[in-house]
């Protein structure tokens, strides 16, 4: 069954639940009100007509005519007739309801039914004077006031204002109905086809459904949508960090290559194990890479080993110097201290590289680079502090997002992938990292990482 005929059919219900509600109530306000009403106004008139009945037989100057004038006046609901006699027997006077009369009137086939149906009784009433009887009243009405011409008469407007109600609300509900209905299937359509446009990749805006549920759905394809367009981007991605991570070493071996032919470097073991090491970097980045793309392995996945974070930072540094004294940039590893962590080498080292890197290409001639590291209980914290460009403060928040280049970045190479692959590799071993800049002064940032594997950081006092 479709919504819209679920919808309906719920909405029938509920129509015909409330008008059999309301007839409920109604019967009970008449049987409590209405009856009781109409008990008291009949007693009110058996009382005047005592009274009337009483001053004719008393003064005996009324004619017929006056007399069933006067008990015309009387002639009301459950009332039919009305007589008049004196003592001796003889009829003064009467009043009839004209019942042909009022069946014109209410001119309707139920209502000629039920009065039809409808007993009568003779109330005779005794006219005193003085204990004496005068003169006998004869009330001709209905045999209960339930069956009683006005409260048939209103059951019958009851009746058809009942159905004359549920008719009017049924044709609105109808049309509300429909309203809502074709909204809710405009919706689901727009929400099916959304979803084709998923299949097919393509991309639109779908405008939000009023309806809890629709809505709930389309976010769920919108996160859909979102979480196939990042694995359709995911291997570009993961291409702009081959060859940015590539980038570094290979700069570092056409150094040390250049520096070897023009004669500044000698061939020292130190020196071929730096380049050898460098080459070492190279093919575990493409392996690496390699076995992703083609596997569709999980990029977060971390390869746990021990490392010594000086033998780490002072092999980066030394493969980075030459670089950075052709730039006359003074390169500097302050701390000598042996720590031993648990972390993923490979990651660590990419995320010290690209800040490195990112320090060398916005440090200006004569300036500065230091790398600094201090232990503490359950983590380290390492700090490299540039004397550069320095970063603005509104761009601070964005500078880890992927491809975003800031204002000093105008006149720089580069993806705008760096800073992202270092938050990205800093999350995967559960690492931090924060940054403090002024622009023109220079940028330090602060790497925090757990000296265990699966650890978190504790957060120390700044120093």
């Amino acid at each position: 069954m479709t919504v819209k005929r679920q919808w309906m059919l719920v909405l029938i219900l509920a129509v015909v639940l409330s008008v059999a509600v309301n007839s409920v109530v109604l019967s009970i306000l008449i049987n409590r009100y209405f009856i009781d009403y109409s008990t008291e106004n009949y007693n009110n008139h058996l009382s005047h007509l005592e009274e009337l009945s009483k001053k004719v037989l008393v003064e005996g100057t009324y004619s017929g005519q006056q007399i069933a004038m006067q008990l015309e006046s009387h002639l009301s609901d459950p009332i039919n007739e009305i007589r008049l006699y004196d003592i001796d027997g003889n009829l003064l006077g009467k009043a009839t309801l004209k019942t042909h009369h009022m069946r014109g009137m209410m001119g309707n086939r139920m209502m000629n039914r039920m009065m039809g149906s409808a007993s009568e009784e003779i109330d005779s009433i005794d006219i005193m004077q003085n204990d004496t009887i005068i003169g006998k009243l004869n009330i001709t009405r209905y045999s209960s006031i339930g069956n009683s011409l006005g409260t048939r008469k209103f059951v019958v407007s009851l009746i058809v204002s009942s159905l004359l109600s549920f008719v009017l609300v049924f044709i609105l509900i109808f049309i509300l109905g429909m309203l809502i209905s074709n909204k809710m299937s405009k919706d689901l359509r727009l929400t099916a086809q959304q979803a084709i446009d998923i299949d097919l990749g393509n991309t639109g805006q779908v405008h939000p459904s009023h309806v809890k549920e629709i809505r709930t759905i389309q976010q769920s394809l919108e996160t859909l949508q979102a979480r196939l367009k990042l694995k359709q981007t995911s291997r570009k991605k993961l291409i702009d960090e081959l060859v940015h991570q590539t980038r570094t070493p290979l700069t570092i071996l056409r150094t040390h290559l250049e520096g070897f032919q023009d004669g500044v470097i000698q061939l020292t073991p130190d020196e071929i194990k730096t380049c050898e090491s460098q080459i070492d970097n190279i093919t575990s980045i493409i392996s690496n890479m390699s076995g992703m793309l083609d596997a569709e392995k999980d990029i977060d996945s971390v390869n746990i080993e021990q490392v010594e974070l000086n033998h780490l930072l002072k092999q980066i540094v030394g493969g980075l110097k030459m670089q950075f004294d052709k730039k006359g940039i003074e390169l500097q590893l302050i701390s000598h201290q042996k720590i031993s962590l648990e972390t993923d080498g490979y990651k660590l080292s990419q995320v010290i590289y690209n800040l490195l890197t990112n320090a060398y290409k916005f440090t200006d001639s004569k300036g500065k680079v230091t790398v600094e590291y201090k232990e503490f209980d359950d983590s380290v914290k390492i700090i490299i502090q540039d004397t550069g460009a320095g970063i603005n403060h509104e761009e601070q928040s964005k500078i880890f997002d992927a491809y975003y280049r800031g204002k000093n970045s105008a006149n720089s190479s580069g993806e705008g992938i760096g800073l992202y692959v270092v938050k990205e590799n800093l999350m995967k071993i559960n690492g931090k990292i924060d940054v403090e800049s002024d622009p023109g002064i220079g940028s330090k940032f602060t790497i925090s990482i757990p000296k265990v594997a699966g650890g978190r950081f504790v957060c120390h006092p700044k120093w």
